[in-house]
């Protein structure tokens, strides 16, 4: 009756600690991510006729970046979702100019928004599936869920703007693709380049608007395949 048991236990033990067994039970993976982004903004008409001193923006590129942990479960051996937080940093950098109509002059500067974004994001995603070295191609599409962001720091040349110069949508729209390689059984490197829709204004200027018209980056990812 002992050895029966003892058996038992062996046998259960043996199948607890396969790793083919343990991937078939355990579709939830877990893993991080840093994504370096760039974001490119574009001032436009508002539509205003201001007296006296004109300021208006034109455009910009600024550089910033991400990172978080995310969770991601397999519907299928193809389809997948994909939720977790993130905390970005973002920087945004735009050109500016002041009209003086009184001096004929046009004098040139620079607008500089920075803030801190924490992001719940979620996607769905889809894999083609594992080819030679267990290497595979993906394409997605994600959202965030809601942001909260940070009490932004300004720098501008021709503008004392307050936090309410900055308005920001808490959704966005994100389209993605990538390239994944198993570094080992069980840990898997990522790299998915991304473009996304993030609608963001900065109302710094009396004559126009500046608007962050897309975002893009490349995600580094560590998965570890359950």
């Amino acid at each position: 009756m002992n050895n029966n048991l003892l058996l038992l236990g062996l046998l259960a033990l043996t199948l607890l600690t396969d790793p083919a067994n343990l991937h078939a039970q355990s579709p939830l993976d877990v893993g991080v991510h840093f994504s370096p982004q760039l974001r490119y903004i574009s001032s436009s008409p508002n539509g205003n006729s201001p007296s006296g001193h004109l300021t208006r923006g034109k455009d910009g590129l600024s550089l910033g970046a991400g990172a978080g942990a995310y969770l991601e479960y397999a519907i299928t051996d193809r389809w997948y979702v994909r939720g977790g937080i993130d905390v970005a940093y973002k920087r945004n950098r735009y050109a500016t100019e002041r009209v003086m109509p009184e001096l004929d002059t046009v004098r040139s500067g620079s607008n500089f928004i920075s803030y801190t974004s924490i992001e719940l994001p979620v996607a769905v995603l889809y894999r083609f599936g594992y080819k030679r070295h267990y290497d595979t191609f993906l394409v997605g599409l994600g959202t965030t869920l809601t942001r909260w962001e940070g009490s932004p720091q300004f720098r501008s040349s021709f503008s004392r703007p307050s936090k309410a110069a900055l308005d920001y949508a808490p959704h966005s729209l994100t389209l993605f693709g990538g390239y994944e390689r198993y570094l080992s059984s069980v840990v898997v490197l990522g790299v998915e380049p991304y473009l996304a829709y993030v609608p963001t204004r900065f109302l710094l200027e009396n004559s126009t608007t500046a608007k962050v018209q897309a975002e893009a980056g490349i995600s580094v990812r560590l998965r570890l395949d359950n």
